[in-house]
């Protein structure tokens, strides 16, 4: 297995398999779900800004289209994997 860090990122690669982790001191499942909802409010307000017919769009080939649409899909669904952990957690800490 291979493995390098950088900045609280890690990548592991093991035969066909990658691994990819942050280190996130300080966070909670819901903290980083919050930020990953901003992120991903961020991305598609710039796709709508830049393909409304009024704000004088830019022409995104469909590759880029195709990169922005893919970036949407992960952070979703990185929020709602931490939103179910947030939720899990939250439970167990009420069982307590």
């Amino acid at each position: 297995m291979y493995s390098h860090s950088h900045h609280g990122i890690t990548a592991e690669h093991n035969g066909a398999d990658m691994f990819v982790t942050a280190h996130s001191p300080g966070e909670n499942p819901l903290s980083l779900a919050v930020q990953r909802a901003a992120q991903l409010h961020g991305l598609l307000l710039m796709a709508s800004d830049h393909g409304a017919w009024s704000l004088d769009p830019v022409d995104f080939d469909p590759g880029t289209w195709e990169s922005l649409l893919s970036l949407a899909a992960w952070l979703a669904h990185e929020t709602q994997v931490l939103s179910e952990l947030a939720m899990v957690h939250g439970q167990a800490l009420q069982a307590d």
